[in-house]
């Protein structure tokens, strides 16, 4: 039975092409699927939230929460989405975002500032050449941090090239980090990460295998490079587990992966008590779920010597997409990216734009 009480949800299941393939170490992107959850609450008040999967193979069991959702009008239980593993923290994720954005929780009536955050650029893994002049475009821009792609085919020696291009470029007062997506053994890990500490990188992202947990440890502590944990944290019991092994100098958080604005909170916190800052990272999210990670980054604690307002956050991610499904685009100036806010948003700053999210929905929509 429906409460009384609950909002009325939407679920719309949408596709959004990339502008052109984004190729990363763990493979290429050529558009985000997603699931757009709207929250109706009183006057007409709506608020929205985003699911995405990084795994195919959690599908099925998220379209059975949502039609759970939709058809009693209630959140799963606590207990079935930690059941759920990937697709209930994903799902939790998004009605989290959707809360947050109709505002439950959220103490005073004023309108809510959108502070800008600070992003780092995207840098491709193309030849020398080209990576060098995107760098210095993104510079240029107003970017202060730069995080470059890997590739699996890369040696150490063209992984080399590619750095000291960027680094020759943009000089030495702008932060670089290398991500790795875990495409990195041991013994590769162990020789990049030497000839590369004469570069000044600020961190290599997930060099290892996310499950190898001891490898990180062994990698961190004979390391001069500081070494990043991203897809290693797909939870607040994950990221527990390496703060407890002390085996990342920065903890990466996907806001769409570890279960939204709450998880990332709880993350941040034990972090921020370990001496670890938290970085907020996307997983290609359309504006609205871009909105809940820029909310996530402007809450972080401060940790000594890296005060969160001076971290760069990799948000820099929605021009990528054909569409960000806002009918105001997220503010990108000067390296930094902020909601738009003004009248017909929510808490999080942002309004779905009907006409674009009729025209990339597929499948079928899900109404209570």
């Amino acid at each position: 039975m429906t409460s009384a009480r609950a909002p009325r949800v939407q679920v719309h299941r949408v596709r959004v092409p990339f502008r052109a393939p984004v190729r990363t170490a763990a493979g290429t992107w050529t558009a985000r699927d997603s699931w757009l959850i709207r929250l109706r609450g009183t006057r007409g008040r709506s608020g929205w939230g985003e699911v995405v999967l990084e795994d195919d193979a959690d599908v099925a069991v998220l379209e059975a929460l949502l039609d759970d959702l939709v058809a009693s009008g209630l959140p799963p239980s606590d207990a079935l989405l930690a059941r759920a593993g990937a697709a209930g923290r994903a799902a939790q994720a998004a009605l989290d975002a959707a809360r947050l954005d109709l505002g439950e929780g959220v103490r005073g009536r004023g309108r809510r500032r959108h502070p800008p955050v600070g992003v780092n650029a995207l840098i491709g893994a193309g030849d020398p050449a080209e990576v060098a002049v995107a760098a210095e475009r993104s510079v240029a821009a107003g970017f202060r941090t730069l995080k470059l792609k890997v590739r699996r085919r890369d040696t150490t020696a063209s992984l080399v090239e590619r750095v000291a291009a960027v680094r020759a470029v943009v000089g030495d007062g702008v932060a670089l980090r290398i991500d790795v997506n875990g495409s990195w053994d041991r013994a590769t890990a162990t020789e990049r990460l030497r000839v590369l500490a004469g570069f000044d990188i600020q961190y290599v992202e997930q060099p290892l295998d996310p499950a190898d947990v001891q490898g990180a440890v062994s990698l961190r502590a004979g390391s001069h490079v500081p070494i990043a944990a991203d897809e290693a944290i797909v939870s607040v019991d994950a990221a527990r587990e390496m703060l407890a092994a002390e085996a990342a100098d920065v903890l990466v958080v996907k806001p769409a992966r570890v279960g939204g604005p709450r998880a990332v909170a709880a993350i941040a916190a034990m972090a921020a008590r370990e001496g670890v800052p938290v970085v907020i990272s996307s997983l290609f999210e359309t504006g609205v779920g871009l909105a809940a990670a820029l909310a996530c980054a402007t809450a972080l604690p401060d940790v000594e010597g890296w005060p969160s307002a001076t971290r760069d956050h990799g948000l820099a991610t929605v021009d990528l997409l054909e569409d960000d499904l806002l009918v105001r685009p997220l503010v990108t100036s000067a390296g930094a990216v902020r909601a738009p806010g003004g009248a017909g948003t929510g808490i999080l700053g942002m309004a779905v734009d009907e006409a674009a999210l009729e025209r990339y929905t597929t499948g079928r929509d899900r109404h209570a």
